[in-house]
């Protein structure tokens, strides 16, 4: 039993041992197949790095040869021809050779461009060609450079013949120079001596001559002395001749004339129109005072008055549209009816003086500006003003001295002017007694206003017997009696407040 048993622990060795013998054996052989497996992938990529190297070295040289080939045409030494058919039977692609190719294509063009006559007629122009017509072009200029090298040679000696010849005619005339000089150094000398004797003749000759014009002079000047003195006598009596004139010129020569007619009414709209436009110098916002049209003359006083207009707009030459500031409704503004203003006058710009101080709306504080702008708007011009702006504070320093009266000056427009007197009366004396020389029409600035159509001052206001030019009224609203419905008046409607229409 025990002779069994060791026998079969032997045979367990012993397949023990034979199995890891066997599994040794199996890992030693797949090893050397591994490295049987290595050895021929690494064969195959040499051979393959064979292969290409010797792919690339043949590409290359075909590029080269391509490259060579074409340059052959620019050398003149081969055809297109040719060319083509070397790429034909070679099996690469020429990619780089092209490339290299077509820089030198581009350099040879601009060669060719830069010698486009150098080559004869139907002769292409490359290298070789271009080279032996620069030779030829350099032979014949060398050829030119030496006839015309002989030309200088007998060019200099042409001139140095003319520079000898020149030498000698200079030489004479150098000669002749020094004796025409001696000849006139003498001449002068003679010369100076004449001028000395004749200085003295000359000098005593000016000296009357002097004496003579101081003479004349003298004499100029007293009949200048006379003519002036006869010229200020003649314009002393000029000025005395127009102040007489001027005194001997009735008043309100011009308030007998209108200064225009209505020539059509829209009693809706409030709207007239009247026969003066651009023509006359007429500017819009001008007023006029309406009379009817059977009233001989106007500004007789403020009763004749029928209505107020104020124009809108210049239409043309001879025609504008006018606003109806006021009108009565028992007698309105018709078609004919006469219109005037002092504050203008038809073609010509009326001439005004200010004196005193103006309130125009009895608040109290001085509408001096206003009257002068209301005057201006209508194309009037203000020659004089002698005026002051605040009656409380009185100095002489606050009075306004402007400008003069003149001949052209119509009239003379009156505020208050008890401050100016109280102030300086000397020169509110001056500033009336001028009035008075030129004869300019007295009139208060209401009386102005009124008649030239503005709202209104009172009706006593007129230029009658009983007129007071140093007390007029501050415009104010008329005052109208209800049971005299003759003297009621109406009024085109007012623009809003927001600025709409009428």
């Amino acid at each position: 039993m025990a002779k069994r048993r060791k026998q079969s622990n032997n045979e367990g060795t012993i397949l023990t041992i034979a199995f890891i013998l066997s599994v040794m054996t199996s890992i030693g052989a797949f090893i050397w197949i591994a490295m049987l497996f290595q050895t021929v992938e690494s064969s195959k990529r040499d051979v393959q790095t064979a292969i290409d190297k010797a792919d690339a070295s043949a590409k290359v040289a075909a590029n080269a040869e391509f490259v060579e080939r074409s340059l052959r045409p620019m050398l003149g030494v081969g055809t297109q021809e040719e060319l083509d058919e070397f790429v034909s039977r070679t099996p690469f692609e020429f990619d780089q050779g092209k490339g290299v190719v077509a820089e030198i294509v581009e350099e040879f063009k601009r060669f060719q461009a830069s010698y486009p006559a150098y080559a004869q007629d139907g002769q292409p122009i490359d290298y070789p060609t271009v080279a032996k017509a620069l030779n030829d072009r350099n032979q014949v200029l060398l050829n030119d450079k030496k006839q015309l090298q002989a030309q200088v040679d007998a060019l200099n000696k042409q001139m140095v013949a003319l520079r000898d010849n020149q030498r000698t005619d200079t030489a004479t005339q150098f000669t002749d120079a020094q004796a025409k000089i001696a000849t006139a150094v003498e001449d002068l000398a003679t010369f100076r001596a004449d001028r000395q004797a004749a200085s003295a003749g000359i000098d005593d000759a000016k000296q009357k001559h002097t004496q003579a014009l101081a003479a004349k002079d003298q004499e100029i000047a007293s009949r200048d002395n006379q003519i002036a003195d006869a010229q200020k006598r003649l314009d002393d009596q000029a000025e005395n001749n127009l102040v007489t004139q001027l005194k001997a010129r009735p008043k309100s020569e011009r308030f007998e004339i209108p200064d225009g007619k209505v020539t059509s009414v829209n009693e809706a709209s409030g709207t007239v129109w009247i026969n003066i436009g651009s023509t006359d110098d007429l500017k819009p916002l001008t007023t006029f005072s309406v009379y009817p049209e059977t009233q001989l003359g106007v500004m007789r006083g403020p009763e004749d008055i029928k209505g107020r207009i104020e124009v809108l707009k210049i239409i043309d030459g001879d025609f504008a549209e006018c606003r109806i500031v006021e009108d009565s409704i028992n007698d309105p503004i018709l078609i004919g009816d006469q219109i005037y203003s002092p504050l203008w006058q038809r073609g010509i710009s009326v001439h005004f003086a200010l004196i005193g101080f103006f309130d125009i709306d009895g608040d109290g504080k001085s509408d001096r500006d206003r009257v002068k702008n209301i005057i201006r708007s209508a194309g009037g011009v203000i020659d004089a003003e002698l005026s002051i702006d605040n009656t409380q504070e009185v100095d002489a320093a606050n009075l306004v001295r402007e400008g003069g009266i003149t001949v052209d000056t119509q009239y003379l427009v009156r505020g208050k002017t008890d401050a100016i007197l109280n102030v300086d009366r000397q020169t509110y004396n001056r500033f009336e007694t001028r009035a008075k020389d030129y004869n300019v029409e007295s009139i208060t600035i209401n009386t102005l206003l009124n008649y030239a159509g503005y709202k209104n001052v009172k009706s006593s206001t007129g230029l009658g017997s009983g007129f007071d030019n140093e007390d007029p009224e501050p415009l104010v609203k008329p005052t109208l009696k209800p049971e005299d419905k003759r003297n009621q008046l109406r009024f085109p409607p007012r623009r809003s407040e927001s600025g709409g229409a009428f």
